[in-house]
């Protein structure tokens, strides 16, 4: 007889489940997600709209493609997650160059925003390292660089 497949939530470790490289992946993502959304919680931003926020401070901006590739994002994705931002006012959607673009900056309020969130994003950080250590923190630093690096992008 099979066991059900909630049975073994109890009795293996999580990543043991599926010898799956993405599945583990995943699995840390959500982890670390959930540890940020936390910390960054009362400023109302979760760490997917901070990210954002911080790639246009240090970029100054750009066309929504050419963010949306920096953060090897499809551009579909880029334009959801920019959406409640411009809601909120944090950042603006403006005419391109050509017809079919549109350059995405930090407003004012953005930046603000962004002010903001840099001590509890860096307490999320802190709270990582202490968590990981140190050291396996910059290892898996380096590991997901490498992934990135040498992973085909599509």
């Amino acid at each position: 007889m099979r066991r059900p497949l909630s049975s073994f939530a109890t009795s293996m470790p999580a990543t043991a489940k599926l010898p799956c490289t993405v599945y583990r992946l995943r699995m840390a993502a959500r982890r670390a997600t959930r540890l940020y959304d936390r910390h960054l919680a009362p400023c109302g931003l979760g760490i997917a709209q901070f990210g954002l926020l911080q790639t246009l401070s240090m970029t100054g901006g750009g066309t929504v493609t050419s963010v949306a590739a920096s953060l090897d994002m499809d551009r579909t994705t880029m334009t959801r997650n920019l959406t409640p931002l411009v809601r909120a006012g944090f950042i603006e959607l403006r005419a391109g160059a050509d017809k079919r673009s549109r350059d995405v900056s930090l407003t004012p309020a953005g930046k603000l925003k962004l002010k903001e969130a840099l001590p509890l994003w860096r307490a999320a950080q802190t709270a990582v390292r202490a968590s990981m250590g140190t050291g396996d923190v910059e290892k898996l630093h380096a590991l997901l660089d490498a992934a990135v690096q040498r992973l085909p992008e599509s």
